[in-house]
This record gives C-alpha cells, structure tokens and sequence, in this order.
C-alpha cells in the first residue's frame, strides 16, 4: 500500500498557486465567538465529541510485513487523493534518500518543552515523535511531562508491539503536512484563540472577540479597583462601572439594551452577531421566546456571510435532529465541511470521520492530520488509534503532526488563561472536550 506518486514541476507550480489562495480565503474567516449567555450553548460539542468517538473509522487491519501485500495502484491512489475537499490534492513526487534525512532533521529543531530552536536536541525515547534541549533536556522534558505523556504511551505501546521499527512496510505516502489557515488572536493578551466557542467571548456592543480569560480578567480587574479606591479614600464611593476595553460602553446591561445592540450589528451584516442572535432564538435566552426556524434562518444567513461556527451549528443540527430540523446525515457532512473549510479545527475532526467512514480513507487522514496541527487533541488521538496502530500513516507523519500540535497548544496558553481553566475546574464548569 505504499505506491509513490509522481508530479510535473508545472502541476506543483499550480498546486503551489492554489495553497496560496486558500491560505487568504481562510484568513478572511476568522474563529468564533462564544455566546455570552449560560443558557445558550446546549452542549452539543461535547455531544458531538462522544457521538464522533463511538463512530469509530472501520480501517481494514494492515497486513504485517512478511505477508503478501497487494500494493494499491497509482490510479486508486490518486484518485482517492482527488476528493480531498479542504484542498486539492495531487501526485506527489517522491524524494529521495537525502532530502527525507535533511525532512527528519527538520523535525529536530524545536524543543517541545520550550519551545526554542536549536541543532542540539535529545529525542524522547518513549515515542521518537518529539525533542528537547540537550542542556536544558531535564528541565524542558518534566514540565512538558503531563502534555505529552498521554501520546508518548500510547506511541510507545505501538513501537514495542512492532519490536522497535518505526514502520511497518505498509504506510500510505499522503505528502507534507498542509499550512494551517491563519487562526485570530485575542485582542488583550495577543495569544491565539481558543479552539471551544465556550471559551471565546463576543462583545454585542462592537463586534470584537477576546478569550473569556481576558474578560474575566478584565471584569476582576475592575473590582480590584474599586476596592482599592474605597481603601484609599477610606470611605464607600460610587464603584466604576465595568466597561468593554474597546468601546468603553458598560457592559452591566439589560436584555433590551444586548438585544438592541446585536440587532445593529445583524443589520451591518456582522456574521458573529448574527449568529449569536440565532442561538439567544434557538435556546430562548436574553428574554427572547424560543423560536427554533427563526434560529436555523440566522444560522444559515450567518454561514452565508462566512461564519464558520454558525456551519458547524447547523451541521449539529442536522447531525442530531435538533433545532426542528430532522436528521439529515448528507446535509450535516456538507456544513461540516464548509465549516472546516472555513478553518474550523473541530468541524475538521468532525467532517474527517464523515469521509472516513464514506471509505476515504485517505482524505480522512489529511483531515485529522490538519485539525490535530492547529491544535486539536481528538483528532491526533484517532490518528494514533486508528491509522498509526493499524500501519496506514507513517512514523515521520506522525511526529510532524505531534509537535505541529503541541506548538499550536502552546500559543493557546498562557499565565492567566492557566488560571482562569483552574477556576472552571474548581466551579464544575470546565468540560473534558477543553483538553481534547
């Protein structure tokens, strides 16, 4: 099953052009904000995770290395390669021994645990996938432990199984990782934003989206203040009023004055507003009666203006028969994928276990190989269970995705987003799918 592809200087040239313009089109359709109401969000992510996992992908097991195998043609090859939907897929010219050693040392060049480039790295001896600083190699690898533990083992109980060889003869070559679509960064803290909506906070008042930390920050910030002012005066004074850190209007609102500042913006045509409106319909928050075909109506108005959360919403609908709507798999697989063209990492995994189960096997790996590198735990957890246990995905593939994921998880974090999951952990309010 391992047939190697060859392609012309020319289509490569094309196949360049065309990565480029997905690279803008996709920096055009940033992540999304999360509702701000507790009522609204109805937990289908975490639902849509379980009912993801117990579908799990009926990968034929590979046949070992001593048994006759029958090596898939390059036509088949190419063209399940043909129907990959979050890009083009083409023939891939096989490199040759040189070029795949100086790929390997590529890899080698950022330690995982913090995150500095260096031609001095000791590999971990576990998985083989990941580096750390040679000086600093004890320090780097204990406090990138807890990240990486979980897929060490999992790796390394593979690698034992097969008695210490990397490959087993029968990997599929699927070509380089392809580029992440541009993801945005909090406005505040200037760190990429989290991949779970529920995470992500939306002001109504002037269309800007931060990480929740930073409002919640923002908000404990204010408090701090006052206290201090009181203190200082020794005496009670008017508290300020907490206000957004962009527009400074306050953001102690009522019902109305939410719903009147949203409808503004639905009326600018602002795609995050509109489908905020859509689920405050769809779940009877703010006040609003529940109202599920006017909900559907706002969500399919805001994927048409590009939101990629209001496609992921609908794809949920139709996947789970909710919001009205009846179950409708081939309806849910064509929001999922738009959603996932729109650089949604979630609607990635979703959508590569939609084709995978279609029998693309292929095109479901590019999948997860995309949403496991912008950061995404579920996805590089089916890679590890699905294809590389089974001998579809090679070692080196694997090992590119790993660290393109931990460097991705790593500009999600920092100091005050710490503590802020720490505070959802304490209350019951975080959920598992946050470390996915």
């Amino acid at each position: 099953m391992c047939s190697k592809l060859r392609i012309s200087s020319a289509d490569r040239q094309e196949m360049g052009k065309k990565s480029k313009r997905r690279g803008v089109n996709a920096g055009k359709k940033s992540a999304v904000g999360a509702s701000r109401s507790n009522g609204r969000c109805g937990g289908d992510e975490t639902a849509i995770v379980a009912d993801a996992d117990s579908r799990a992908l009926a990968l034929p097991q590979a046949p070992s290395v001593s048994t006759n195998v029958t090596p898939i043609t390059a036509a088949a090859a190419a063209e399940q390669l043909g129907s990959m939907s979050l890009g083009e897929s083409v023939e891939r010219k096989v490199a040759p021994e040189d070029t795949e050693k100086k790929d390997d040392e590529a890899l080698a060049k950022l330690c995982s645990g913090c995150g500095k480039k260096s031609d001095t790295l000791k590999m971990c001896h576990g998985c083989q996938c990941v580096w750390y600083c040679d000086k600093n190699g004890a320090d780097c690898l204990e406090r990138h432990r807890e990240e990486h533990e979980k897929e060490c083992r999992r790796i390394k109980e593979v690698l034992d199984k097969r008695g210490g060889n990397l490959d087993v003869g029968t990997e599929i070559d699927i070509g380089p990782l392809e580029k992440l679509p541009p993801q945005e960064e909090c406005l505040i803290c200037r760190c990429t934003m989290p991949i779970y909506e529920r995470l992500q906070m939306y002001y109504e008042c002037c269309g800007n989206i931060v990480c929740r930390s930073c409002s919640t920050m923002h908000i404990s910030k204010t408090g701090e203040l006052n206290l201090k002012r009181s203190r200082d005066l020794e005496r009670e004074v008017p508290p300020l009023p907490v206000v957004c850190p962009f527009c400074r209007i306050t953001l102690r609102r009522s019902d109305e004055e939410v719903l009147s500042l949203l409808r503004k913006r639905v009326e600018l045509k602002d795609p995050y507003a509109t489908c905020e409106l859509a689920l405050l319909y769809g779940y009877g928050s703010r006040g609003l009666p529940v109202d599920q075909e006017r909900c559907v109506v706002l969500l399919r108005e805001a994927a048409d203006l590009g939101c990629p959360r209001a496609s992921s919403r609908l794809g949920s609908c139709h996947d789970f028969g909710e919001m009205g709507l009846e179950q409708n798999k081939d309806e849910a697989c064509k929001h999922w994928k738009k959603a996932a063209e729109g650089g949604h990492f979630y609607a990635m995994f979703v959508h590569g276990n939609y084709v995978g189960l279609s029998g693309d096997h292929v095109a479901a790996l590019r999948h997860f190989r995309l949403s496991a590198a912008g950061g995404h735990r579920g996805s590089m957890g089916t890679l590890m269970t699905c294809f590389f246990i089974n001998g579809f995905l090679r070692h080196r593939d694997l090992a590119e995705t790993l660290q393109a994921m931990y460097l991705a998880r790593a500009e999600e974090k920092s100091e005050h987003r710490d503590e802020y999951n720490k505070l959802l952990k304490e209350t019951g309010e975080y959920n598992d799918p946050y470390d996915m």
